[in-house]
């Protein structure tokens, strides 16, 4: 019972999450909870600020906002992709006072709340607008959300100058556009349009991101990632070149025969901007790329501003190696220009996703590789963002259990929504397609129902102590051609308890089995066992959990040594047959690889006795 607390609370907080409303959102603003005329430093590091939310970051989850969010690609796979980034622009500028440009270069730096005023939005009285398909009736799922800040906020204190405004002179909009169409939807694409009040010579404008790929919450896996510059595309990338095995998987036979955590790669792209040698208020051109690309391990961060700067203008010197491993930032710009007060410039820009660099040799769900994935992006943004009528699909039922009700011992209710009213000329499911995987929210999935359009609920058998993972594909038998199940249509975009604008997925539910308490304890099993590294059913990189299961209601469950030691004893007492042990002695030390001996004891002296392994691993 001593992990079962903290498991239950767990499963409770996945019910609250699968319980968000199921509302669509259509053109919702967010009202301003507080307007601040003065803002310290602080407020920007605060979550519980609502006005914090809105700085120039996107991560990998659709979600849109503040930028220390965790995330998967592509959009829920438990493949774990995290990346935290924003704008970066900097330049002289004009100091009218002493009617010269000032000798040092102004930062704005997205990634970084006090160089950006959410109290802009006072004269908008929104925080942001988030439209979708129906808005613009489009036949298949999308997503827009727009925002805006201004550099109005800090004072800059200057040795031997005092304090000057700080203000860059500009507003930003953003203009945030994602695709739930298979195919298009492996990026991300802004739109950024920047209104100038100040003069300023040598402006840059750039992107910086600071990505961790493979599993966020253990730095043995995200401190060996690397960073890159490819030439041929002219994009900077942060990729897992080792890739990093499932951690509950036993070791198989061959490279070939094994599923890979993290071959995920993140690279950011400039799909078209003001020709540099012209006027930065020209039209976008899509011949305009990257001028610089620059890439550091966070030990050998800037450390003042005019570093800063020279890092975005290319005059500093990329020393690293993108052979050598670490914990790497990304920063592409490009410039320079002269910028006039009253100018407007525009920039397109997205961030694009993978499952490998250039090859698959080591894709464990053929997701496809970032740099065919950078092609297609250019393609798309060149043919004018138009998604072709033979890519739509019927939108992705939303599966969203009731924990509590629709799990019960080692089976899962699964209910959905049928529809037949789409868009023309979007497709209409003919029949649903069941699939299940017991890795993970990428797969990979097996088949394991067909059933007529008619039909929305089905029973699905869970693995007792694993995570079962099942979406439900709608299909098209004409067309043949299915949902997406990480298509927008099942994130419905809303406000967190801090004020931050999440998206809310229900496509693909992933449950715990466990088992009906049982009277015949030869039907007693454990799961996993081996244990090898983890468990599925753990919550967090901290714990170990070993499930026991097919229980009586009331039982004791005491765990040796082969020599016959007393390492623990759990006390099951539940209508649960599932009772869960944290893998730990008396003394709550951890245990060590080997083999344990369990006997299971039942108040009317029944008894069982059986063996499980442990491998421990790394974690």
């Amino acid at each position: 019972m001593k992990r079962w607390v903290s498991f239950a609370l767990a499963v409770c907080f996945i019910a609250t999450l699968a319980g968000i409303s199921e509302a669509r959102v259509k053109a919702r603003p967010i009202e301003m909870q507080q307007s601040p005329t003065q803002v310290d430093d602080e407020y920007f590091n605060d979550l519980g600020q609502p006005g914090a939310m809105w700085f120039p970051n996107i991560s990998n989850k659709g979600y849109i906002g503040y930028f220390d969010i965790s995330g998967y690609y592509p959009g829920g796979g438990d493949q774990s992709t995290v990346w935290q980034a924003g704008m970066w622009a900097g330049g002289y500028v004009w100091n009218a006072d002493d009617e010269e440009y000032y000798e040092f270069p102004w930062l704005f730096q997205g990634a970084d709340g006090y160089h950006s005023d959410p109290a802009t939005y006072d004269d908008l009285g929104l925080q942001a607008v988030i439209e979708d398909e129906y808005d613009f009736d489009y036949p298949y799922p999308y997503r827009r959300v727009t925002m805006k800040v201004n550099t109005a906020t800090m004072p800059l204190e200057i040795a031997d100058r005092g304090v000057i405004d700080g203000d860059l002179g500009m507003t930003v909009t953003y203009e945030w556009h994602s695709w739930g169409v298979r195919e298009y939807d492996n990026w991300v694409f802004l739109h950024c349009t920047i209104e100038f009040s100040k003069d300023i010579q040598d402006f840059w404008w750039g992107f910086s991101s600071d990505c961790d790929i493979g599993d966020v919450g253990l730095a043995d896996y995200y401190f060996d990632d690397y960073a890159g510059w490819d030439e041929a595309q002219k994009y900077c990338y942060m990729r897992d070149w080792d890739y990093d095995p499932v951690p509950f998987q036993p070791p198989a036979a061959s490279v070939e025969d094994s599923l890979f955590q993290t071959p995920n790669v993140v690279g950011q792209i400039l799909l078209a901007g003001p020709p540099v040698g012209g006027p930065i208020t020209a039209a976008p051109s899509a011949d305009q790329k990257w001028l610089t690309k620059n890439y550091w391990d966070w030990n050998n961060d800037y450390s003042t501003r005019q570093d800063a700067y020279e890092r975005l203008n290319g005059d500093w010197e990329n020393t690293f190696d993108s052979a050598t491993d670490f914990d790497y930032r990304i920063l592409n710009a490009v410039g320079p220009y002269d910028v006039e007060a009253g100018d407007v410039a525009e920039f397109w820009f997205a961030y694009v996703i993978g499952e490998g660099y250039k090859d698959e040799d080591h894709a464990t769900f053929n997701l496809g590789t970032v740099d065919d994935h950078v092609s297609d992006a250019y393609a798309f943004y060149n043919g004018g963002m138009a998604i072709p009528a033979s890519a739509y699909a019927p939108q992705a039922p939303d599966v969203d259990p009731d924990l509590a009700v629709d799990v019960q011992g080692d089976e899962l209710t699964v209910d959905w929504t049928g529809y037949t009213n789409l868009p023309s000329p979007g497709l209409a499911a003919d029949e649903f397609r069941v699939y299940k995987s017991t890795v993970s929210k990428l797969g990979p999935w097996e088949l394991d129902q067909t059933l007529g359009s008619g039909i929305t609920s089905t029973t699905v058998e869970l693995v007792p102590g694993f995570y079962t993972y099942v979406w439900v594909e709608a299909y098209n038998e004409d067309a043949e051609v299915g949902s997406n199940p990480y298509a927008l249509t099942s994130r419905i975009y809303a406000a967190d308890a801090n004020g931050i604008i999440r998206a809310n997925e229900n496509t693909i539910v992933g449950v715990i089995g466990a088992t009906e308490a049982a009277t015949d304890l030869d039907k007693v099993t454990v799961a996993p066992n081996p244990y090898v590294g983890s468990n599925e059913a753990e919550m967090t990189e901290y714990e170990t959990l070993l499930g026991f299961h097919h229980l009586p209601a009331k039982c004791n469950i005491y765990i040796y040594t082969l020599l016959g030691n007393l390492v623990d004893v759990v006390y099951h007492d539940s209508e649960s047959g599932s009772e869960f042990w944290d893998m730990t002695t008396r003394t709550n030390e951890a245990i060590s690889s080997g083999l344990y001996v369990y006997r299971i004891t039942t108040e009317d002296g029944k008894e069982k006795i059986g063996k499980f392994s442990v491998m421990k691993g790394q974690r």
